[in-house]
């Protein structure tokens, strides 16, 4: 699978938290090239079956949705006030370029008072209150184009590739592991397995963990994967609060069963894949800690690429790391036997 190509069709297709029908529809054609069982549910989570349905059934997860913008004001000169939606980094919008979703799509900037005129009072980062959003039009035109609750996202570039293997892109989180599913279906489909496997693009993790919520409860899987970024080293950070870029993250603590994360241990050993562990004692804010609590409780995991930069239009991730995920999913899913229940049984 040419993942690169992947990526770069997902990342251009617009679905802030809430309004995933477009990326919906890509990924349900990504999905059909490897199964014809493909299905979507009432609020927009995607589903891809690969091999029959019967126990165990494995979910793996990883959300389409983005971050983005809504406009809440059509000025009267014509330009937009925004609020945040699912988390984006306000200190990098003013200069952005961007897309506005209005009866058409148009494009625009993030502009804010210059510094001349800031009275010298530049030491402090702009608030999204401050920020205007300009499309070029005056007021008559852009309230028949705009509208309040319309969404604005990230101009959809094409990804920049950096020197090294390093890809850069707006929403690699978590469209970048939506493309690590694929390949992960791609090389399971020349597979015999010995158990389902449902892959799911889910909706709305940026803010509510709502598709985590439906899909582990309309699945009902006996065991969860969430596939999501975590944070590689940028200078000024903590080296314990980042992974190095050329390894793939397990996670450990209250959200993670200990045989699953053991099972996705030994499928990396197994094919000489370095890993390292993050330790999360609470919350790890990826869909597997709405999963967790679904149908008295769902065995889960998290396997993550590191990323640069989050939350920004130019989150960056090492490509090699991506098909790292994708063989150590692989490789555990592919060593389920009928002994899976032993080997999720808790030691007493």
């Amino acid at each position: 699978m040419d993942i690169l190509r992947a990526i770069s069709e997902l990342v251009a297709a617009p679905g802030v938290t809430g309004a995933e029908q477009a990326i919906g529809e890509v990924v349900k054609q990504y999905f059909s090239a490897y199964t014809q069982d493909v299905w979507q549910d009432k609020y927009g989570n995607v589903y891809g079956r690969i091999g029959q349905k019967n126990r165990p059934e494995i979910l793996i997860m990883a959300h389409m949705d983005e971050i983005g913008l809504m406009v809440t004001k059509v000025e009267e000169n014509g330009m937009l006030r925004m609020i945040n939606v699912g988390g984006v980094d306000p200190r990098v919008l003013p200069g952005s370029e961007v897309l506005v979703l209005g009866e058409k799509p148009l494009p625009g900037v993030i502009g804010a008072i210059p510094p001349h005129l800031t009275g010298g009072k530049m030491d402090n980062a702009y608030q999204i209150s401050e920020l205007i959003c300009d499309i070029g039009y005056d007021g008559e035109t852009a309230r028949k184009l705009v509208h309040e609750g319309d969404y604005i996202t990230f101009a959809p570039k094409a990804p920049l590739q950096l020197k090294n293997g390093y890809l850069s892109s707006k929403t690699l989180d978590d469209r970048a592991l939506v493309a690590v599913m694929l390949e992960c279906m791609e090389r399971l489909s020349r597979q015999k397995l010995q158990c389902s496997v449902v892959f799911c693009a889910s909706v709305q993790e940026e803010r509510s963990g709502l598709g985590g919520i439906l899909g582990a409860y309309s699945v009902k899987p006996d065991m969860a994967i969430a596939i999501d970024v975590c944070h590689g080293p940028t200078p000024g950070v903590k080296p314990f609060e980042t992974a190095p870029m050329d390894k793939v993250v397990l996670t450990k603590g209250s959200n993670i069963h200990e045989k699953l994360l053991q099972m996705l241990q030994n499928s990396a050993k197994e094919q000489n894949i370095a890993t390292e562990l993050e330790i999360a004692m609470g919350p790890t804010g990826t869909d597997a800690w709405t999963m967790q609590v679904q149908r008295g409780g769902i065995p889960c995991a998290i396997v993550s690429p590191p990323l640069r930069y989050m939350h920004t239009s130019v989150e960056t991730i090492r490509l090699e790391t991506l098909h790292q995920c994708a063989k150590v999913l692989s490789g555990m899913i592919a060593s389920i036997d009928e002994k899976w229940e032993d080997a999720l049984c808790l030691d007493d």
